[in-house]
């Protein structure tokens, strides 16, 4: 008997052990931007190329390092007739062996450009990181604050069917007791059936964008997470051209935009010093290797060893990129092209960014009024479902009365939910837009 008792208690814990096992955490949203820091995959290759980029930069000398050269070679099949002649005949005093060492080293007026273009290039990777990481922050709060409000509205799906429930028993015992009608008990299951619906389709929302967070975090997804903290309403009066004036310099898209404009134009200046300045060319060889005293007395591998040392300077002018139509030419006057269409892009990319910050600037004080309407629409409509309740206790007023005031208060709460929520994101993007941390605007 204690056996089979053991063994009952050992299957029931195994069949609960998936609930107790869902671990329960607190998290902050500070800790939530960190943990989706840490384990994002985009990131972590991000900062492998910033490496190599910071890499580069910091080996700058490597431009003008000279080119090493070595090599060592044995002559094991000397030439020999293979068909004609006598035929083949292996001769071993025409074995020979040699070798090689050379430096190289190439000077152009186009290196300076060459070395900032590679400082450009850390700049630049540096910056898409950074950005990288805030865009990631932004997007991990916003999930942060979307499941705070969607949990919010949970409660408020909960709450209405609680009344529901309460509602429906109520109804029950009065229609035992034949004091209510069958059609007003329908209308309650009725009620009651929509709450639960609510409430179910609710949960089902909660749980899918929970899931979605947890893989974002890299947390089990069966972790049951406690919200804590949020981001506070704070009323704003903003001025776009202020700024506009003051922080759009500063935009990520802009900085990146000045630096491909100038990215470019070390591109043209390499280009063109490339192909129409000259270059000049050191280069030094030394040779050894065996070598027969002469002709008549070859001994193979067993001749004396000689060397020699070469040494060469080259200039080379090039002409062609001068005159209008060749190759290079073109490809100069395709270089010039570029800068002039990234110009051009940076126009276009200040304008929609002025009209980003102005509509973002322009919803978040429109916001602010419509949050006020919203709370004391919440307020009335709170305050019209208790005068309804008390009126349809009474009999005053029918049932169909109350549930339309019931599905008011319910509106004006999910409206104010959605409000504070669509405040919160527009305060994210305006501070994204601006590239501010976001407490600077919530504060």
């Amino acid at each position: 008997m204690n056996q089979k008792f053991i063994w009952i208690l050992s299957i029931f814990f195994l069949i609960l052990m998936p609930y107790v096992a869902a671990e329960s955490i607190s998290l902050s949203i500070e800790e939530a931007v960190e943990l989706a820091l840490g384990q994002s995959i985009n990131l972590q290759k991000s900062e492998i190329d910033l490496a190599q980029a910071g890499y580069a930069a910091s080996h700058l000398w490597s431009e003008i390092f000279p080119s090493f050269s070595m090599s060592a070679g044995l002559t094991f099949l000397p030439a020999t007739p293979l068909f004609t002649g006598d035929g083949f005949e292996y001769r071993d005093d025409q074995l020979s062996y040699n070798y090689t060492f050379g430096i190289s080293l190439s000077l152009n007026p186009s290196l300076r450009s060459s070395m900032r273009r590679i400082e450009l290039a850390y700049r630049s990777q540096l910056l898409s990181y950074e950005n990288a990481s805030r865009l990631l922050e932004i997007r991990v709060i916003k999930d942060f604050l979307r499941l705070v409000t969607r949990k919010e509205y949970l409660s408020l799906m909960q709450e209405n069917l609680g009344l529901a429930r309460h509602r429906l028993e109520q109804d029950r015992i009065a229609r035992q007791n034949g004091l209510l009608s069958e059609l007003s008990l329908l209308n309650s299951q009725l009620s009651y059936e929509t709450a639960r619906y609510n409430l179910n389709d609710a949960q089902n929302t909660y749980q899918n964008a929970l899931g979605e967070f947890l893989v974002l975090l890299g947390l089990d997804a069966e972790t049951d997470i406690i919200f804590e903290g949020n981001i506070d309403i704070v009323p704003l009066s903003l001025n776009a051209d202020e700024l506009i004036m003051e922080h759009l310099p500063k935009r990520p898209d802009i900085i990146q935009q000045y630096q491909t404009i100038e990215r470019l134009e070390l591109t043209k200046n390499v280009q063109t010093l490339t192909n129409r300045s000259p270059s000049l060319n050191l280069s030094t060889q030394w040779r050894g290797g065996s070598s027969p005293s002469s002709p008549q007395r070859r001994q193979g591998l067993r001749d004396p060893f000689t060397d020699s040392i070469s040494g060469s300077i080259t200039l080379s002018i090039p002409i062609d990129s001068w005159i209008p139509g060749t190759q290079r030419n073109q490809t100069l006057r395709a270089a010039e092209a570029e800068v002039e269409k990234a110009r051009l892009d940076l126009q276009n990319t200040e304008t929609a960014a002025k009209t980003e910050i102005r509509s973002l600037a322009a919803n978040l004080n429109n916001m602010s009024a419509s949050l006020e309407i919203s709370r004391m629409r919440v307020d009335i409509a709170q305050r019209t479902v208790e005068a309804t309740e008390e009126g349809f206790n009474n009999g005053t007023i029918e049932f169909r009365e109350l549930e339309d005031r019931r599905r008011d208060i319910t509106d004006a709460r999910q409206r104010l939910l959605e409000g504070e929520f669509l405040y919160q994101s527009l305060m994210l993007d305006l501070a994204a837009a601006l590239n501010v941390d976001w407490r600077t605007l919530a504060n």
